[in-house]
């Protein structure tokens, strides 16, 4: 039986370095080991991972320090608008809706300079308390990288561009999209540009934000996929990008599978969701289909 071709879209923060080969290889041996812990399955993957780092902006996200006072500050960057701001006040509200923020005139002032506005470094001190002080900082590089695929449409063609390329050059019918890269295929699929794609799974995914789905979703609608398209979402119980939740109280017909993927820093980790046994079903599934 031949190999499962398998497309994956991976997330944000994968350095200029990190090429086609690089990732399609580091995602394969993860796989690898996975499908070797059940011999008996016979299953054989072949994963190609597109990089979409040569098209996608060196935004200031990848500029964001961690840990200790820190955590959330930016360097090197151009001024937050109003239109940004928005964006990403919302993006942080869903993660702890019922957080207050600070308003005192002393709050605000424990992050350092940067471009940060007071009213973002107040949502991230109310965050930060109700989910764990440095989290917010985490969360940060999603929300901006996501606000810059979501706003630049020459931008978002491109990294499109970069997936559809994938898929036509392997045939595969299978993808794995983590972290935002579940957002881009989502957007790929809901703009009928991967009409081949039978099977989705995605990993860690920021998709059920209501502002993430800005520009690629209708926001009082349930998130939805093409007929004919099988979707199951793993999520992580201590995952901070997706919210420690699955994407079923948003969604019509995905499978929200709950995995272990430990502590955080490291529960988004695309890694731990690639070897996890609930991958390699649905991965069984689709070969036998």
């Amino acid at each position: 039986m031949s190999a499962l071709q398998i497309v994956g879209v991976h997330g944000i923060r994968q350095g200029s370095a990190a090429t086609t080969a690089g990732l399609s290889d580091s995602w394969q041996t993860t796989l690898d080991a996975a499908l070797s812990a059940d011999p008996g399955s016979g299953i054989s993957a072949v994963v190609t991972v597109p990089s979409y780092q040569t098209v996608f902006p060196r935004t200031p996200t990848r500029f964001v320090r961690l840990g200790g006072q820190e955590a959330g500050a930016l360097s090197d960057d151009a001024p937050i608008d109003e239109e940004e701001e928005a964006f990403i006040l919302r993006a942080l509200a869903a993660y702890a809706p019922s957080a207050a923020e600070d308003d005192s005139p002393e709050s605000g002032l424990t992050l350092g300079e940067g471009p940060l506005t007071p009213r973002i470094v107040r949502r991230i001190q109310a965050v930060d308390r109700q989910m764990g002080k440095g989290v917010t900082g985490r969360i940060l590089w999603l929300v901006r990288e996501a606000h810059a695929y979501l706003r630049n449409e020459e931008t978002a063609a491109a990294v499109r561009a970069a997936v559809a390329g994938a898929l036509a050059a392997t045939g595969a019918r299978f993808v794995v999209a983590h972290s935002l890269g579940s957002v881009v295929f989502y957007d790929m699929l809901r703009r009928g540009e991967a009409t081949e794609v039978t099977t989705l799974v995605t990993c860690g995914s920021p998709l059920g934000w209501l502002a993430g789905r800005k520009g690629i979703h209708t926001e009082d609608e349930p998130l939805a996929v093409p007929t004919g398209v099988e979707w199951t979402n793993l999520h992580a119980a201590k995952d901070f990008v997706t919210g420690c939740a699955g994407l079923s109280r948003f969604a019509a017909g995905v499978t929200d599978i709950e995995v272990n993927n430990g502590a955080f820093p490291f529960c988004h980790d695309v890694h731990r969701y690639l070897d996890k046994p609930a991958l390699a079903s649905v991965m069984a599934k689709a070969r036998t289909a």
